[in-house]
């Protein structure tokens, strides 16, 4: 037998077993008559402890899919919603004032965010973060994706960390309401059912991570950074030996082997690839024809060619100790000329007759 197979034959073997899920028709009905009941018992009219305005308010928040879900909720528990200072979304909160009416003195409105897209969850967050959210109905679509959907997890989030009461779904909002109906009937003693409602409350980790935040600025005020390298001791000045052969100074410190003049040939290859010569001759290929590029290319194929010819196996380096001027008179410090360098710069001259003809 199979895995699958094998897991299939315990589901039903546990279907079979089961004593509490209503196989039959007479059963979901006897179930449906419970929860009516339940529902009756828990919408009937009650005077409540507590004003609105003594209690932080309750948001009501629904998707578009959700939103009929919303109203039949809304229109179900009214007797114990009406209690609170009701806040949610703009379509939420007029399902309420049509359902409620706007000027009954009795009923206390919260504040009426904007639609959830454009920031109406991100509101919400505010309440919460300023103290003035005790609990959140807030019916998601699961099978829906959302534009606002960082806001969402925002939301969420932070209800998270402020331990406040969130119902996700009709069914948790319907049992939260045996709840708040309970809480609201015992007054004063009962304030520790809906804590949230009346007391900032926070997650259990928000407290370890304030004792993270307090170390780490302990230790910025300290100045050792938990982050930053340790320090680490500065090694003494090596003596330099200066000397002068040919119009080039050369650099070499004692106890160490003098640089290999084929790596210091390779250095100065690698930076002349890397100055902003090189960049500005791309950038200006980019302003000519195929063609033009092409010639010019041509052009400086024959020139190097010729110089082959001229120098022959020869590779010594030009010293020099001024300033040359790039492309676009871009100053590049240098001490030597190579034959890389000559070439971009005769390849500069190039580009510039073609510019100065044009």
């Amino acid at each position: 037998m199979s895995r699958r197979e094998s897991f299939a034959v315990q589901l039903d073997n546990h279907r079979r077993t089961s004593q509490r899920r209503g196989s039959t028709y007479a059963q979901r009905l006897s179930l449906a008559e419970q929860v009516g009941s339940a529902t009756d018992e828990v919408t009937a009219p009650f005077t409540s402890t507590f004003a609105p305005g003594e209690m932080r308010q309750l948001a009501l928040v629904a998707h578009n899919h959700m939103k009929p879900a919303m109203k039949q909720f809304i229109e179900t528990y009214s007797e114990i919603l009406k209690k609170f200072r009701i806040t949610g979304t703009q379509t939420t909160m007029k399902m309420c004032k049509s359902l409620w009416g706007e000027d009954d003195p009795a009923i206390h409105y919260g504040l009426t965010c904007t639609s959830g897209p454009l920031g109406g969850d991100a509101q919400i967050a505010a309440l919460m973060c300023v103290e003035d959210l005790g609990g959140i109905i807030f019916f998601v679509d699961p099978l829906s994706a959302h534009p606002h959907q960082a806001d969402i997890d925002s939301l969420l989030r932070l209800a998270n960390c402020g331990n406040i009461i969130v119902c996700p779904n009709p069914a948790s909002a319907s049992s939260m309401m045996h709840t708040l109906r309970c809480a609201l009937l015992k007054g004063d003693s009962a304030r520790g059912m809906i804590p949230s409602f009346f007391e900032t409350l926070e997650s259990p980790a928000v407290e370890e991570y304030k004792h993270q935040q307090a170390v780490a600025l302990a230790n910025v005020i300290k100045g050792n950074s938990p982050s930053a390298p340790a320090p680490q001791a500065a090694e003494p000045p090596k003596e330099v030996a200066k000397s002068v052969s040919f119009g080039t100074e050369k650099s070499v410190s004692f106890g160490e082997p003098a640089p290999v003049e084929e790596e210091k040939k390779k250095k100065e290859v690698a930076d002349i690839s890397q100055t902003t010569i090189d960049r500005a001759l791309m950038g200006q290929s980019m302003m000519f024809s195929d063609e033009r590029l092409q010639a010019l290319l041509a052009v400086e194929s024959d020139d190097d060619s010729d110089d082959d010819e001229e120098e022959g196996s020869s590779v010594e380096d030009a010293p020099t100790a001024k300033v040359s001027k790039g492309l676009f008179g871009i100053k590049t410090s240098s001490t030597k000329k190579s034959r890389g360098r000559m070439g971009l710069k005769k390849l500069g001259k190039s580009v510039r007759n073609l510019i100065i003809k044009d």
